[in-house]
């Protein structure tokens, strides 16, 4: 098994070891799930999601026109 060692703010690395305590979890498997999770997440840029929360708008719109008619 590897290892990657990270430059952060001894504060943010605390805060972090202690909220993952606090959940019955590590830092370092809460790391890895969120680096798992990245390797699956399509990337989407700028416009992308924009574009994708405008068409989201124009559905809720819809719902919400439904519903009070």
């Amino acid at each position: 098994m590897g290892q990657l060692n990270i430059r952060i703010d001894e504060e943010l690395k605390e805060a972090f070891i202690r909220k993952a305590k606090e959940h019955n979890t590590s830092a370092t498997e809460l790391l890895i799930e969120y680096m798992k999770q990245y390797l699956v997440t399509p990337y989407k840029n700028e416009s992308q999601k924009i574009e994708e929360l405008e068409k989201r708008l124009v559905k809720v719109e819809q719902v919400l026109g439904e519903l009070a008619a």
